[in-house]
């Protein structure tokens, strides 16, 4: 089974445009291919996708598939708009996808020195969480990938730049606070962890077995967000080192040390695909990256 880039554009067009007769008319297509196109995708799932109403409204598959669409078409058009480029002559493009630790204690002074050094790079920077790094990269919508490595990344080009480690850590205001730093396994049952991206179990197999310790996930791709929920004590999370020791929210938190997952040491760096040579400007940032860290 696989998507059809219409049936998403189809589906993504009734959803932005309020409509199945709206999207037609901004897609120049028939009502009737819009409704098939909805239908064909809710039949590959075999789940209704769109409540219908006087209002539409998205089922929990619905939301999924529109996030999905989202990303597949942006990455499209973007890459339309790349071609468009360099058939005019324009220059290449650093495209580069960075975590929310990298975007906050990195990335401002290495796209500094980047842009005043080659000004004539068109950039293209986008934070997401790690897992999302990985896939962006993996389609192509993506040249480098900077963040934390993931157990499997035989498909990748690595370059590792320094050692980090996540901790998982509570808020006093948490409810349960002192049955989770007692050792109760029970509380932590009973709490959700609130994590960046839910994560693909056959990519990382180590964090699928994690979400069983706890009551549920929750996935909110902010850090500053993802701070705020813990600070109010609505979870727990893994938080990295750095931010730890630097961010003003976090000076309350505590690490929960005393579970077997509690800490996880990451490698983090650079990575690109396997089978693809690197642009100039990507190999640019690679050396600026290298300088920084010394290698």
């Amino acid at each position: 089974m696989r998507f059809e880039n219409s049936e998403l554009r189809a589906f993504r067009g009734v959803i932005e445009e309020g409509g199945f007769r709206r999207a037609a008319d901004a897609l120049h297509i028939s009502q009737s291919a819009v409704s098939q196109a909805v239908a064909g995708l809710e039949g590959k799932l075999g789940m209704p996708l769109i409540e219908r109403g006087k209002e539409l409204r998205l089922t929990d598959a619905g939301r999924r598939v529109f996030d999905h669409a989202c990303e597949v078409l942006s990455g499209e058009q973007q890459t339309l708009e790349d071609i468009a480029q360099l058939r005019r002559g324009q220059r290449e493009t650093l495209n580069l996808a960075l975590s929310a630790s990298i975007n906050r204690f990195h990335a401002p002074a290495l796209l500094t020195d980047f842009s005043r050094r080659y000004p004539q790079v068109r950039l293209k920077v986008a934070e997401l969480p790690a897992r999302n790094i990985i896939y962006t990269v993996l389609s192509g919508t993506v040249e480098l990938g900077f963040g934390p490595f993931q157990k499997d990344m035989q498909a990748f080009r690595v370059i590792p730049l320094y050692s980090d480690s996540r901790h998982l850590v509570v808020s006093p205001s948490h409810p349960l606070f002192e049955a989770i730093m007692g050792g109760e396994r029970d509380a932590l049952a009973q709490t959700p962890l609130i994590t960046s991206a839910l994560d693909n179990p056959e990519l990382r197999p180590s964090i699928a077995r994690l979400r069983d310790q706890f009551s549920t996930v929750w996935e909110v791709s902010s850090l500053l967000m993802r701070i705020h929920m813990v600070f109010q004590g609505l979870g727990v999370t893994f938080m990295d080192r750095q931010v730890l020791s630097e961010h003003p929210d976090c000076a309350e938190f505590c690490v929960i040390d005393d579970v077997s997952f509690g800490t996880i040491d990451k490698q983090v760096g650079l990575y690109s695909r396997n089978d693809k040579k690197l642009s100039e400007s990507a190999a640019r940032f690679v050396s600026l990256c290298e300088e920084r860290w010394n290698l």
